[in-house]
């Protein structure tokens, strides 16, 4: 799994018929302390989070096909969680 953070909406108009009424986001994952990676996705949507939220992301093929219960879906991301809070312990204190 990923964390990112929802940083806008994909409207697509005509999908394949294998997500037809799926809600598309872009993400941009960052690392615990909330920097962005570098990386970019569009994720599917079925948990109905808002821009500037922090995620949960799934990019395994098997889980998604499970998550969206469509086999050999085209959906390669999607959110599977939002994250209300991220605690960090040091373990060498």
């Amino acid at each position: 799994m990923l964390i990112a953070e929802i940083i806008g909406t994909v409207t697509s108009t005509i999908k394949v018929k294998k997500i037809a009424g799926t809600k598309l986001k872009l993400a941009r994952t960052i690392n615990p302390d909330g920097e962005p990676t570098g990386k970019y996705f569009i994720v599917e949507d079925g948990v109905g989070v808002g821009n500037g939220e922090i995620v949960l992301l799934s990019d395994d093929d098997i889980a998604i096909n499970r998550i969206v219960g469509i086999q050999q879906t085209p959906i390669k991301s999607a959110v599977v969680a939002k994250v209300d809070k991220i605690n960090i312990y040091d373990l060498e204190e």
